[in-house]
């Protein structure tokens, strides 16, 4: 899943990744990623904006999923790099092949939950 609210970055960035292979959603809100995230248990990684607009916070809404959907992989983007709490950041601005590298590393990374062998 994609949460941006710059329209033109949103759809560039998804169209990327649908070439890539990725099946995408998108989100241009907290509110839309919420639903989302409730109505598709399927999402495997979300990328999402810090600066979701309209005064949201995504560092918030990462809070937020990791609270409720523990195996969720989160990559934030960011023109500025926030204290994110360990979740990875891509800096701003990032060229399409960057992107795609960091996806690929974390769907690839073991779920460190799983890897202590602890039960969820």
């Amino acid at each position: 899943m994609i949460v941006q609210d710059d329209f033109l970055l949103r759809m560039e960035t998804a169209a990327d990744l649908r070439q890539w292979g990725y099946d995408v959603v998108e989100a241009f809100s907290d509110a839309d990623a919420r639903r989302a995230l409730q109505a598709d248990r399927r999402i495997a990684l979300v990328l999402l904006d810090v600066d979701v607009g309209r005064g949201q916070s995504g560092l918030a809404l990462a809070r937020w999923i990791k609270g409720r959907y523990r195996e969720m992989k989160l990559l934030l983007t960011a023109a500025v790099v926030p204290t994110a709490d360990g979740i990875p950041v891509l800096n701003k601005p990032y060229r399409p092949l960057e992107l795609l590298q960091h996806i690929d590393a974390l769907l690839d990374a073991p779920d460190p939950d799983q890897s202590r062998g602890e039960q969820r």
